[in-house]
């Protein structure tokens, strides 16, 4: 079995990260709280171009301040906020220590996601990194995944992979796709109200339940098909 696993707001609490550091960052803007608001959903999760973000900022709150520099500030800012979600870490040495290989496949620019990995100690605890930026296909493209196996020099049949990841799509969709076994991250969601017929192998509230699941299935020496049937 291998692991294949999302980063952002699946291993790290990217959305909590940022939402911490951008009240401060608003109120020294001057913002009031729509403002915050504003800027949480326009975030979208991180997927926004951080140039869209400034732009509507200074156009927000009438600032005269360097677009350039604000892109920076938007980008790094969260960095030092950004922590594991609880039992990620006692769940990835569980796994290691089952001596399940595990890479990170994350979407995102390489210097920006190895700073995430750096200050969470996630990079210590993984076996390799794919980033999109450096490998230039982002997920739910089928080569981003190719080149996580090609990480373990792996020959290994889909039915014996996993992804793991919050995103319907870029993490579950794609990973399915490629045909690996899946386990999404529900973060309140439900998943019927994503639109699709099928379900991800594996699905629970946190990151660790998800996690546990497939540690568990690991040790039964059991893999769950790709459907979840």
């Amino acid at each position: 079995m291998q692991l294949l696993i999302d980063l952002d707001n699946t291993l790290i609490d990217r959305d909590g990260g940022f939402a911490r550091w951008a009240e401060g960052f608003v109120e020294e803007l001057g913002g009031e709280r729509e403002d915050l608001d504003w800027l949480l959903t326009a975030d979208a999760h991180g997927y926004a171009p951080r140039r869209v973000l400034a732009d509507g900022l200074r156009e927000r709150l009438s600032l005269s301040t360097d677009p350039e520099e604000l892109v920076v500030q938007l980008m790094r800012g969260q960095l030092p906020y950004i922590e594991p979600y609880p039992g990620v870490v006692s769940q990835l040495q569980r796994l290691r220590g089952a001596g399940i290989p595990t890479v990170v496949v994350t979407n995102g620019r390489t210097e920006q996601q190895s700073r995430k990995l750096d200050l969470t100690g996630i990079g210590n605890l993984v076996d390799h990194v794919v980033i999109s930026e450096s490998v230039g296909v982002k997920k739910p493209t089928a080569a981003i995944f190719e080149a996580a196996l090609e990480r373990l020099g792996s020959a290994a049949e889909p039915g014996a992979v996993w992804m793991v990841g919050d995103h319907p799509e870029a993490d579950i969709a794609g990973g399915r796709a490629a045909g690996f076994s899946t386990g999404w991250v529900r973060h309140g969601r439900s998943w019927d109200e994503q639109g699709r017929d099928w379900r991800p192998t594996v699905q629970a509230e946190t990151t660790r339940e998800v996690l546990q699941l497939i540690a568990d299935d690991a040790s039964g020496f059991r893999v769950a098909s790709p459907a979840g049937e």
